[in-house]
């Protein structure tokens, strides 16, 4: 039965355990952790005053602030949610109603957004034109419904 290391011919002598092994050193001397530390070896080139860290005057040098990442975007301003859905509405189910609520919703949407810097302007200005143009709708058919009421009853049988 062999052994694991090989055939059992291994020159390793336990006496000689403290010699290097072979003419070259391996590891560089034990240093105790408690002296002095010196640069091992040392090197004259860095111990001119030239290459060594400057010391600077500003106090406040140093890392810069966070100034990346993810911001949470602006919220929504609910009137101008409400000022669109109005408007739709005005379009289709509410002609009058829903269309004069959606202009107001859009005109106090924007003041708000102009003053606390929430998002949804482009909400608001699309409720405040549908708003607008579902009005002038409902007046032109409202008007060309009394015209021709009007013409109507003027004409004659005869």
């Amino acid at each position: 039965m062999g052994y694991p290391q090989g055939d059992g011919s291994d020159s390793f002598d336990a006496s000689r355990k403290d010699e290097s092994y072979g003419d070259s050193q391996q590891y560089p001397p034990y240093l105790d952790p408690n002296a002095q530390h010196q640069q091992y070896p040392p090197n004259p080139q860095y111990q001119n005053a030239q290459y060594q860290n400057p010391q600077y005057a500003n106090p406040y040098y140093g890392n810069a602030p966070y100034a990346g990442g993810y911001q949470a975007p602006a919220s929504t301003n609910t009137l101008a949610i409400v000022s669109l859905v109005l408007g739709i509405l005005g379009l289709t189910f509410i002609p009058l109603l829903a269309s004069v609520c959606a202009v107001v919703c859009g005109h106090i949407a924007r003041g708000q957004i102009k003053r606390t810097g929430e998002g949804g302007s482009g909400f608001a200005t699309a409720g405040l034109i549908i708003g607008y143009v579902s009005i002038a709708l409902f007046v032109v058919i409202v008007g060309a419904i009394v015209i021709f009421a009007i013409a109507a009853a003027n004409t004659s049988t005869y």
